[in-house]
């Protein structure tokens, strides 16, 4: 009854305040439940209070009220992972943690979506996902300096509950026939939110638009469908993309942190 409880508390609250409940999209969070210690309070009705532990790793933190937890020292001289909300920074001695990693969260409201504008010489088609995985893994990988996706864990993708296949598209090359870009989105039917997962351009094609004809042309693929979209990345990314996500219309300022300590200790 607890878990369930819970369960029913964070999901109304994440509906009110998507970004600033969690760092990631709800079902993300809702798959790992029963394998959290967890715990809210709510007052004549309303939740007040929401957190989730899994030993010394702290998963889910929210109040109403802004104000950052009080964790007893000796569980906080031994937590080794933590997302937080930029809200609760101070409570934490980030300075003892080997990896600081800011991330914004953003979402998009507007159920009208501008026109989309393809960039001329270039076509949209959906992705086989089933059976390209090998090459969306490989753009995946060119696209980053330190992220190594395999084809087994794209295809672990298309498993998840919220995998729809309309929701992956490529941009490709007319002419040389090869992908420029490539977007992955998924739609969570349990309160109706859409997410961006992967919006991935080329180095050789950036600056043409591309990534805003594939966020652009996923957010159309969503109308009727989500009530909400949300995205999340790194603060400190290279290609700045929040701005290319403001742009397209997403919007708020709540900026969470990966903090992880590889040794704990006082």
């Amino acid at each position: 009854m607890q878990l369930e409880a819970f369960y029913d508390a964070l999901i109304s609250t994440y509906c009110e305040n998507p970004c600033q409940v969690l760092p990631n999209a709800l079902w993300k969070t809702l798959k790992d439940l029963s394998k959290f210690d967890t715990s809210f309070r709510a007052e004549n009705g309303l939740v007040t209070h929401l957190e989730a532990w899994k030993e010394n790793e702290l998963y889910v933190y929210w109040n109403r009220s802004r104000n950052p937890p009080k964790i007893p020292k000796e569980r906080l001289n031994g937590l080794k992972f933590a997302l937080v909300h930029q809200d609760f920074l101070r409570a934490f001695p980030i300075e003892r943690f080997d990896i600081k990693v800011p991330y914004f969260r953003l979402i998009h409201k507007k159920r009208q979506v501008r026109e989309v504008e393809l960039p001329q010489g270039f076509h949209i088609v959906d992705v086989d996902a089933k059976n390209e995985s090998n090459l969306v893994a490989e753009v995946i990988k060119r696209c980053y300096e330190n992220i190594n996706v395999t084809p087994e864990i794209v295809k672990s993708w298309t498993k998840h509950p919220v995998f729809d296949p309309n929701l992956w598209i490529w941009i490709i090359d007319s002419e040389k026939g090869n992908p420029a870009g490539l977007g992955i989105a998924e739609l969570d039917p349990t309160v109706r939110e859409g997410s961006l997962e992967w919006i991935q351009v080329l180095p050789e094609y950036r600056g043409r638009g591309i990534g805003k004809t594939l966020v652009l042309e996923l957010l159309r693929r969503f109308q009727d469908r989500a009530a909400f979209t949300t995205v999340s990345g790194e603060v400190n990314n290279k290609t700045k993309p929040e701005l290319l996500y403001r742009r397209c219309g997403f919007r708020g300022n709540d900026v969470w942190w990966l903090l992880i300590r590889k040794q704990t200790g006082v």
